[in-house]
């Protein structure tokens, strides 16, 4: 949806240049394309418009891109967050798109764990407290319009993870739930620790230019062989004992029950060309 329009050709060929190296090697073909089995193309391009058609009716052919980032703002002023923290939050939210939360959460439902980690890292180590345990009055969640910068006036990291990090009327305003919210600092926590215990390695695939490299190759500019990996804020260990204490305090997972019983009724008609699936979401049998 952010990208140009590519036909199914080129993208396998693409995929065959990545699967089968050593037959995109040998090509000679102007366009770079790997010489396949025309059967064996076909069949895949295929199987790629049967994907395409499954994810457009998991997505119900709404086009409409929600991400985090306005929600990071808007709850972090509902919840008295500072800047800071919130600055932090808007930052984890940009990294979330590195994981497959993405793939498995609403936008809301992000930015409400990575304000939630921001706090973690926040107030970690520095006379914190579990989330389970009793606290005389959590603060109240009043809607502003501004940010506040004078402490007495906004929650602190701690008060936010006291209030985020066990169930509460924030659930049913916010629409989430606290075991969601708590995957969610967790798929983003590992993807900081594997930063911090490898800063050369990428933890994201290089994108293709568009037109194809061969033909802006004359431009290229060679690697900085000088250039030294980012700085990271936080250090293994530190992240390694926070992800623990958050191990030690977590909700037990939310079970997930499959809305389909199967068959032909079910998930076994998603993907398929013949026919598109349509949902209608209405009250169960019993509520009429």
């Amino acid at each position: 949806m952010h990208d140009t329009l590519k036909k199914p050709r080129e993208l396998l060929m693409i995929s065959y240049a990545v699967r089968f190296p050593e037959l995109a090697a040998k090509s000679r073909s102007l366009g770079g394309e790997v010489d396949m089995d025309p059967n064996t193309v076909e069949n895949d391009r295929q199987r790629l418009l049967a994907v395409e058609r499954l994810i457009l009716e998991m997505i119900c052919f709404n086009f409409t891109s929600r991400l985090p980032f306005s929600y990071v703002i808007k709850i972090g002023r509902a919840l008295h967050a500072t800047k800071k923290l919130t600055k932090l939050a808007w930052r984890l939210a940009v990294d979330s798109h590195r994981t497959p939360v993405t793939l498995s959460y609403p936008a809301h439902e992000i930015a409400l764990g990575c304000i939630y980690l921001a706090a973690l890292l926040s107030s970690f180590e520095q006379g914190m407290t579990s989330p389970s345990s009793d606290q005389t009055s959590a603060p109240a969640l009043e809607s502003t319009s501004t940010y506040s910068n004078n402490p007495r006036n906004s929650n602190s990291p701690q008060q936010l993870v006291d209030i985020l990090g066990k169930h509460g009327d924030w659930e049913r305003r916010f629409q989430a739930r606290v075991e969601d919210i708590e995957e969610i600092a967790h798929q983003t926590i590992d993807l900081l620790i594997s930063h911090a215990q490898n800063p050369l390695a990428s933890t994201s695939p290089s994108t293709p230019s568009s037109p194809s490299s061969h033909h802006l190759s004359h431009i290229s500019h060679p690697p900085n062989i000088n250039s030294q990996p980012i700085p990271t804020p936080y250090k293994p260990d530190q992240l390694i004992r926070l992800k623990i204490h958050m191990r030690e305090t977590e909700h037990p997972a939310r079970p997930r029950v499959a809305l389909a019983k199967g068959g032909e009724a079910g998930t076994g008609l998603l993907g398929r060309n013949e026919g598109t699936v349509r949902f209608l979401f209405g009250p169960e049998e019993g509520g009429r």
